[in-house]
């Protein structure tokens, strides 16, 4: 035995082991524990613990006194009225436990030298909040300490703001309390960084934004560049907590929630502000912006009962509805955009990708740049749609009206998507309107459905693009017949929607095969282009649709009645004057010579 040690004490040897075996059940190592020599310095001002070349630990003289006191309490048991340790004793077998848990980790899992001052900082921090206060619940030792509990480790300041600090990450994570620590202390100590910032950029439920709850994908540049922002965050925080001289400020515990707000801070920041290198990112980031930002809200319609500042919304309230996943393949045949049903967006890389990038706002939009702005903002209007693109089983009439519905709303936004790419409105030539056939049946549509809902046209259009796909041409019936709100007969008014709706779709494949034809006209006698003539039948057919719902219900005007002859007025569609024939009413009708005139319908 080498000189100044001595073989520890049985009842020190025996808590020792113990704290070992709890140690490494906290630490979740992998191991299989190991059981080894204890010694102790013989000088009691010499109080330093170390690791001997042959593995054995040897124990400061007061860490090992303390020890022993601890096991001889725990293993010799307790007399009623036995002296009761005071709190500056617990505060010491405290202590030893913390000085035994750093020897036996040289031990076992030495520490790497070079690490950095903010992970030993969390490594301190993670010992006095989460691994010795689980050794002292499973080694009981509080039975034999009762304020063990209560004492303070080494770095009070350290101890406050890491346990402030993790608790409050662990809240936002939507994790149970403690299993926030529980992973950390389980992480190598030189990876806890790491392991906190991708549990945070991963884990964050303010990712978790699209309608469905599940998670955006942005550009994997990006989600690099933010862990390593956070990883250098904490670094700095916690080396500047661990700091010897802030160990008795106070406030740690705000501290510790400032931190952690600060951090989550940086992340918010850049959920909303892409970081990436990939090229056209950031131009079709900024016109998916403007897109679901105009879809996203609505005035109310009459129906609804409105006031003139009234707002309805039309897509989820703090949702995203592109994952932020940007492709440049897969593409198929001709086609220059696709909404994916994961909520991708995928374009061509020449005619698109490549045109956004090269945009020079200092000059004119070319026509390549005009059409690459309308494919980005197309595809985009096609996201934003409460069930997965091309998800809905669109018949080519459902098609023909998406696509209709699309080009009407970008062409209005043309100036607003512009503006995001940072041109102005003196840039801009003004188009030309679409005369198709589909078009000028989409626009009679709409502006029968807005004269009807107290809307505009426009407005109309971005609640269709708002509502699922299968539902959306009886959607438009409804609105043009003005929907439950301003009508009566609730089964009269299904059954006119689902004749209507009929009317529309079979008028739109009309329509939609009069264009794909070249069709200019139904008939050759008629002067009328199809979309004219097809247009009319529509405003026909929702008049004739909107008959039966017109009137009050045979119910309300029975109440109408009974309410009139109660009250002392006529009833509806009565006389005013009680028993006076109608013709006497009216008074007397000159003749102007016609009364012997047929009906013709000529003059």
């Amino acid at each position: 035995m080498p000189d100044g040690y001595e073989k520890i004490g049985s009842r020190a040897d025996s808590q020792a082991l113990a704290w070992a075996y709890h140690l490494t059940e906290v630490l979740g190592h992998n191991r299989r524990y190991d059981t080894f020599e204890l010694y102790r310095r013989t000088d009691w001002y010499d109080n330093r613990s170390a690791v001997l070349p042959n593995g054995a630990i040897v124990l400061g003289a007061q860490t090992a006194n303390w020890i022993g006191m601890s096991g001889s309490r725990m293993y010799d048991g307790q007399i009623e009225g036995q002296y009761r340790p005071t709190r500056q004793e617990a505060a010491d077998v405290r202590q030893a436990l913390d000085d035994f848990i750093t020897v036996y980790l040289d031990k076992v899992d030495p520490p790497d030298p070079a690490m950095a001052p903010g992970l030993r900082a969390l490594d301190s921090g993670l010992r006095d909040t989460v691994v010795v206060p689980k050794i002292i619940e499973e080694s009981r030792i509080d039975g034999a300490f009762p304020q063990i509990r209560d004492v303070d480790g080494r770095q009070p300041y350290l101890y406050g703001t890491t346990r402030a600090f993790v608790e409050r990450l662990g809240n936002h994570l939507g994790m149970p309390a403690g299993d926030l620590e529980d992973v950390l202390v389980k992480t190598p100590p030189a990876q806890r960084f790491e392991a906190l910032a991708d549990a945070l950029v991963e884990n964050d439920p303010l990712q978790r934004r699209l309608p469905d709850g599940s998670v955006r994908t942005p550009p994997e540049d990006h989600v690099a560049r933010l862990k390593a922002a956070l990883t250098q965050e904490l670094g700095e925080t916690f080396e500047r907590w661990g700091e010897p001289s802030r160990q008795h400020d106070a406030d740690a515990q705000r501290h510790g929630r400032q931190g952690a707000t600060t951090l989550l801070g940086h992340c918010a920041k850049a959920r909303d502000a892409i970081d990436t290198d990939q090229p056209g990112y950031q131009q079709v980031a900024s016109l998916m912006s403007v897109v679901q930002t105009d879809l996203g809200t609505g005035r109310a319609s009459a129906a609804q009962g409105r006031d003139s500042e009234a707002l309805v919304l039309q897509l989820k309230l703090k949702a995203d509805y592109w994952n932020g996943a940007l492709h440049t393949s897969d593409l198929p045949d001709g086609a220059l955009g696709l909404a994916g049903t994961d909520r991708s967006l995928t374009f061509d890389q020449e005619r698109v990708v490549d045109v956004l990038a090269a945009a020079d706002p200092t000059r004119p939009p070319s026509p390549e740049l005009r059409d690459a702005v309308d494919v980005v903002a197309t595809e985009a209007t096609r996201l934003c749609n409460p069930v997965a693109p091309g998800t809905g089983s669109n018949n080519p009439a459902g098609q023909a009206f998406e696509d209709r519905l699309c080009q009407d709303f970008v062409g209005r936004q043309q100036t607003r998507m512009f503006a995001a790419l940072g041109y102005s409105e003196a840039q801009l030539d003004s188009r030309s309107p679409d005369a198709t056939a589909t078009a000028q049946v989409v626009a009679t549509l709409t502006e029968a459905a807005a004269r009807k809902q107290g809307l505009e046209p426009h407005e109309v259009t971005a609640r269709l693009l708002t509502t699922p796909s299968n539902e959306r041409i009886e959607a438009a019936a409804a609105l043009s017949l003005g929907e439950p709100g301003t009508i009566v007969d609730r089964d009269r008014w299904t059954e006119a929607t689902k004749t209507l709706a009929g009317t529309i779709e079979a008028t739109i494949t009309k329509a939609a095969d009069a264009d794909s034809n070249g069709q200019t006209k139904l008939h050759a006698w008629n002067r009328a282009t199809a979309g004219e003539r097809l247009s009319h039948q529509l405003t026909v057919a929702i008049d004739k649709a909107g008959r039966p719902v017109a009137g009050a219900s045979s119910d309300e005007a029975l109440l109408r009645s009974v309410a009139a002859a109660t009250s002392g007025q006529p009833r509806p569609g009565g006389d005013r004057t009680s028993g006076s024939d109608s013709a006497a009413r009216r008074g007397h009708q000159p003749d102007n010579g016609k009364s012997g005139q047929r009906i013709t319908g000529r003059d």
